[in-house]
């Protein structure tokens, strides 16, 4: 064979083993658009008609809320959390995950997460959702104590909280930051994955009811 052939076909080679590895390889999940964020944090419609419950489950909803934008003073008690996570089950309230990058045990904010909160910003600050309270939710995965993992996911939520409010100007009583450390695995299979350490954003109260 030639050597110009040769380097043609260890070129193609190449060419095929990095594609093949690309494809093959498990890519970070494509980041949610404004839009998108914005119809996944829309209050989901509800008729009291077909579930007597709702009602209480609304009023306990509410008390939850006001209990929380008032305990910034103070750690979310291990009842509180396990309250928190059965009020948003019980009354199915709308939720996304976002991957959020942190510098390396550390709260701070890295450049590289940048984009996805100006997209959360901006789908917060939408009329469509506007005036509404939420809960910026920090979740680690299980490597550490839990005590640290539990004031390392409190300052993460923070952080992105007090990003929220520094560049988009949202009201301080409209976002409630609450870490549960690893008490919320999402990949429970591998309590080491990835998709574990994450930021979980919750409308707990959609904006007519927040703003009587």
């Amino acid at each position: 064979m030639q050597p110009a052939a040769a380097r043609r076909l260890i070129l193609a080679v190449a060419v095929l083993v990095v594609s093949l590895a690309a494809q093959l390889a498990p890519g970070r999940a494509q980041e949610p658009s404004a839009g998108q964020l914005i119809q996944s944090l829309q209050p989901k419609v509800k008729f009291r008609s077909f579930d007597p419950a709702q009602g209480e489950r609304e009023a306990k909803q509410r008390e939850l809320v006001g209990r929380l934008q008032t305990s910034k003073t103070r750690q979310i008690t291990v009842e509180e959390r396990k309250e928190i996570a059965e009020v948003v089950k019980d009354n199915d309230l709308p939720q996304v995950d976002l991957e959020v990058f942190f510098e390396f045990d550390s709260a701070a904010i890295t450049p590289e997460a940048t984009p996805i909160l100006l997209k959360l910003g901006e789908a917060l600050s939408n009329d469509k959702l506007k005036g509404s309270v939420f809960m910026v939710a920090g979740h680690t995965d299980a490597k550490g104590s839990d005590a640290y993992n539990l004031g390392l996911s409190a300052a993460r939520a923070n952080s992105v909280r007090d990003f929220l409010i520094e560049k988009f100007h949202i009201e301080p009583k409209q976002l409630v930051a609450v870490g549960f450390g690893e008490e919320q695995l999402k990949n429970q299979e591998n309590p080491l994955a990835d998709e574990n350490r994450r930021v979980q954003v919750v409308n707990m109260q959609a904006a007519p009811v927040a703003q009587q």
